[in-house]
């Protein structure tokens, strides 16, 4: 009989790249949606919060909505693979970089930064953070479950 220490198991058990890169492209293109309306519904009510440079254009929106989404598909997958509990740990760092994440938006000396701005642009960090991990979390089960 041959045992199997629980890193073996879970190396061998594991999603592919390709499932991974689909899982990340699904949880950017959602939380780029949801972070451009959510963009547009705030830029409508408080139309002069778009002079602050983070969110005066979409495409910038977008592309820094794409990158922590990709991220944080890398960084669950490394612990899918390194970790006992990757969803617990991923959720625990999800938490501290999204508290994180809203330092910027109040400190950086970027012209026309207001409160409301700054808190705006912190929201649109909740709103991707809100969509990001949960398809993360649910995908990386459901395909752990398929394995």
């Amino acid at each position: 009989m041959t045992v199997h220490s629980s890193s073996q198991v879970r190396a061998t058990h594991q999603p592919s790249f390709r499932q991974w890169l689909v899982l990340g492209l699904t949880a950017a293109a959602a939380a780029i949606l949801g972070v451009l309306i959510a963009r547009a519904a705030a830029l409508s009510i408080w139309p002069d919060a778009a002079l602050f440079q983070p969110l005066d254009s979409a495409v910038r929106s977008a592309i820094f909505t794409l990158a922590p989404a990709l991220f944080a598909t890398g960084l669950l997958a490394w612990l899918a693979y390194r970790s006992a509990d990757p969803v617990r740990t991923f959720l625990w760092i999800s938490l501290v970089v999204l508290v994180l994440s809203f330092i910027p938006d109040y400190i950086l000396p970027v012209p026309n930064r207001t409160v409301i701005a700054s808190t705006i642009a912190a929201f649109l960090h909740v709103v991707a953070a809100a969509i990001i991990v949960p398809i993360l979390v649910i995908g990386y089960r459901r395909m752990m479950g398929s394995s």
